[in-house]
């Protein structure tokens, strides 16, 4: 499907948003909206940029970041950065990028797993308040910037207790890959 017949699909055209039409010294594009739920596409003269969605042809419960395909049966969760589909039997674990912990105990589990990559050695997590988790690292010497071997730093790894996911898990139903389409979604995001 080419991407005018996709956007006719699914779109319609409309004012940029309020907080972008007062943008000083530059004019802001129309933009094209989704025919379900109204939600933001792209900008009028961006539709080659999604070509990946028209190859697709995701032109089902469209929404911004998420739709369904029934070309190949699959829910599909992106961004600028990637793009995935789902179905029934689908997987999630650790390091997906659609990955929710699913208690605390997994986020930290996930902070560690994250800051765990070339670099950095001795990774540790502690959690120091409510939504705040603190992770520490050495630098090793793999690391470009030589003043940094050896040394030590951390970061506060940001979440929210009350919107843990499911862990790892597999999609038994559609509506288990739609929740992985926006799982990922807001993993690339």
């Amino acid at each position: 499907m080419n991407v005018t017949e996709f956007l006719d699909l699914v779109a319609y055209v409309g004012p940029p948003p309020k907080d972008l039409q007062t943008a000083p010294d530059h004019d802001v594009p129309d933009c094209y909206y989704s025919n379900f739920d109204d939600s933001y596409i792209t900008f009028v003269g961006l539709e080659p940029d999604l070509k990946y969605l028209a190859d697709r042809e995701i032109t089902e419960n469209l929404q911004h970041g998420v739709g369904f395909s029934p070309k190949d049966g699959k829910w599909y969760g992106w961004s600028h950065r990637a793009i995935y589909g789902f179905k029934v039997g689908s997987t999630c674990v650790k390091g997906n990028c659609h990955y929710r912990a699913a208690n605390e105990a997994d986020e930290i589990e996930d902070a560690i797993r994250f800051w765990s990559d070339t670099g950095h050695i001795n990774v540790t997590a502690e959690k120091v308040k409510d939504g705040v988790i603190h992770v520490s690292w050495e630098y090793d010497d793999t690391v470009q910037n030589e003043k940094l071997h050896g040394t030590i730093s951390g970061v506060d790894w940001e979440y929210d207790p009350s919107s843990f996911g499911k862990g790892e898990w597999e999609a038994k139903t559609m509506d288990d890959a739609k929740r992985m389409a926006q799982d990922f979604n807001e993993g690339v995001s």
